[in-house]
């Protein structure tokens, strides 16, 4: 089964992150996410590399569940969350 799957990078100290999470789960999203508020300077590289300045940082991915790798088929950035916020509802 190929699934919507969100990616966030966020700080546990961030309300919009908290957000973030909180708006997965009422919609009943599968989602992971990574906590950087220790990791400074992981969390840096990870914002210029995403060219992207705050977090949260979220990606959808589309998943084969099916595949035994859980194949990732396609990884779009979203954005923050009222970029995702936006996305949801217009699904």
């Amino acid at each position: 089964m190929v699934e919507k799957h969100y990616v966030l990078v966020i700080r546990n100290s961030c309300e919009y992150c908290q957000d973030s999470i909180e708006l997965l789960k009422s919609k009943d999203k599968s989602f992971i996410y990574t906590d950087m508020e220790y990791a400074t300077q992981v969390l840096e590289e990870t914002k210029k590399q995403s060219d992207w300045r705050t977090v949260p940082m979220i990606w959808e991915q589309l998943v084969d569940w099916s595949n035994p790798a859980q194949q990732v088929m396609s990884n779009e950035f979203v954005g923050g969350y009222s970029d995702l916020k936006e996305r949801l509802d217009d699904d």
